[in-house]
């Protein structure tokens, strides 16, 4: 059953009930008698000519000045005149997802989509309305739904990548990303895809080349700057940010930036005047509070910290880091229950680093709690040695891969080995490890790495996807249809294993279960010259001969 359909005959689910209510009453509104005032030349023009075009210009009308619900009474109107318009109720499920209410918007958007199954729109309003409720699984159909009616909308591929990010499906994402059109959003798409997979590499090579052909674009820059920082290339980021903030004087996000990453290098001689003037001029700002408090938490200055801090604290209670710093403010000033306090939530909230359970520690033993301190100082210990063997494993991880791009491949395997020794549960460094493997041609052990990769995380598609082909090439088709299964399963999204695992249910001449994989492929992409020709070579299999 389509979604759409799905919706429109649900009518025991609570939610749509409510919406279903809702849009009754606005259906059984008089078609002549109109509460709310529009322009006198609307008014005029709905007493000449009553029909359902003029209720739909009432009803814009109404949208463009936000009266959300006098536009709602007139395309109510309207529908009282047409109710088989799929338009009219395409625009009530837009107002209600306008007005903040996309729950009530779904029952209108069903019925256009069922209505007229073929028009783009109501499946991308369909699908936002979806996500934002949260049913990513219902939304990733009208996302590739309106693929298939426009395979090149920047907004279909925008909102299918970022249901499979809220999926917790990033590999999926770039493959679909990937055959998306040129685009700022789609490449924005594509590097946080990147990064949530942890692939920083790709993430900056693939902004890097957007900005030379976009110098000036802020959220690359600012996309760009997040890899770096999290790649630890601090000065790179600063260069960045400078570079950004003299090409946009007076702008406020370039400003915003540019003290951030300032701060995070620790330049606080450039960074303290700047972030005192955008707080002078900001004064209930989070962050130029909280960075104001930082860097006043260095120069000592910590009953001024403290307030600033705090302030930020009760703008954004989430904000880790913003509780340990007031903390580290509290310690200084004796205020050590208050620091207990601060600290103690920062660790709730998901602080990892050594230096929260120090300070933690130390306001413990400070209000006579000696053994929680021990207990912290214990794992503050753990963490130090932990941070130590990332560093390792980071440090060869990286070397490796310049070792790759150079041809040394067995130095590269070498480097992670290293790596993954000091990281053994690293699933990426598995990867990386059967990749460089594969490129020097020794199989077994690339079988062993990837063995290693989905062991570590099952739904490592592309480790899932390439040991079906290991399979495959052994003759091993009842193996390697287990792993293609588990590629999609993880990755839906992933072209290339349903046109593998097509392949593998065709040579074992199960051709129904295979052209139901392919179809999956080609609902992906409707253009993949693989999987046209498999459908191809499948249907010329099934011919009697």
């Amino acid at each position: 059953m389509r979604i759409a359909e799905a919706i429109v005959g649900a009518s025991m689910h609570s939610g749509l009930v409510k919406s279903g209510l809702i849009l009754a009453a606005i259906l059984a509104a008089s078609p002549l008698v109109f509460a709310c005032s529009a322009s006198q030349a609307l008014e005029a023009k709905a007493r000449l000519h009553p029909d359902a075009d003029t209720y739909v210009e009432i009803g814009d009308w109404f949208g463009d000045h936000k009266q959300y619900e006098c536009a709602l009474e007139a395309y109510g109107k309207g529908l009282k005149l047409e109710p088989g318009s799929a338009k009219l109720y395409y625009l009530v499920g837009l107002t209600f997802y306008a007005s903040g209410h996309p729950d009530q918007a779904l029952q209108p958007l069903a019925k256009s989509i069922y209505l007229l199954p073929d028009v783009l729109k109501p499946h991308l309003l369909l699908g936002s309305a979806l996500d934002l409720l949260g049913h990513h699984k219902e939304a990733l159909t009208e996302w590739q739904s309106a693929l298939r009616i426009d395979p090149r909308s920047v907004e279909a591929f925008d909102g299918l990548s970022k249901c499979l990010l809220a999926r917790g499906d990033p590999n999926s994402a770039i493959e679909v990303l990937k055959q998306g059109p040129q685009s700022e959003v789609l490449t924005l798409d594509l590097a946080m895809a990147y990064g949530r997979a942890n692939r920083l590499d790709e993430a900056s090579t693939v902004l890097t080349e957007a900005l030379k052909k976009n110098p000036s674009s802020l959220p690359l820059t600012s996309a760009l700057v997040t890899v770096l920082v999290r790649q630890v290339h601090y000065q790179d980021a600063v260069h960045l940010a400078q570079k950004s903030a003299k090409a946009h004087p007076g702008s406020l996000d370039a400003d915003r930036l540019l003290v951030r990453v300032l701060v995070l290098d620790g330049d606080s001689a450039e960074a303290r005047p700047l972030a005192k003037r955008l707080l002078a001029a900001h004064p209930h700002d989070f962050d130029f509070l909280y960075l104001n408090g930082i860097l006043e938490n260095q120069e000592g200055k910590f009953t001024t910290a403290a307030a600033h801090l705090q302030e930020a604290v009760k703008l954004n209670p989430n904000y880790y880091n913003a509780r340990y710093n007031l903390g580290v403010s509290l310690l200084e000033l004796k205020d050590y229950a208050g620091a207990r306090e601060q600290l103690e939530k920062a660790l709730a909230l998901g602080a990892t680093e050594p230096e929260v359970r120090f300070k933690y520690a130390t306001a413990l033993r400070n209000v006579g709690e000696m053994d929680k301190a021990k207990e912290q100082i214990k794992l503050y210990q753990q963490a130090i040695q932990a941070n130590e063997k990332r560093a390792l494993s980071s440090s060869k991880a990286a070397q490796a891969d310049k070792e790759i791009e150079a041809g040394d491949t067995a130095r590269a395997v070498a480097d992670y080995r290293a790596a993954l020794d000091a990281t053994p549960d690293d699933a990426h460094i598995a990867y990386k490890l059967a990749l460089a493997l594969d490129k020097s041609g020794d199989v077994a052990e690339e079988r062993k790495a990837l063995e290693q990769t989905v062991k570590i995380d099952p739904g490592f598609a592309l480790a899932q996807n390439q040991l079906g082909y290991l399979d495959s090439q052994d003759g091993d088709s009842t193996s390697a249809e287990e792993h293609f299964r588990a590629a999609v399963k993880a990755a839906p999204g992933y072209t290339q294993a349903w046109i593998s695992l097509a392949a593998t249910l065709g040579m074992e001449s199960r051709y129904k279960e295979a052209q139901e994989a392919l179809a999956s492929a080609l609902k992906i992409e409707p253009d993949n010259k693989d999987a046209l020709q498999l459908r191809k070579d499948l249907d010329s299999a099934q011919k009697p001969r």
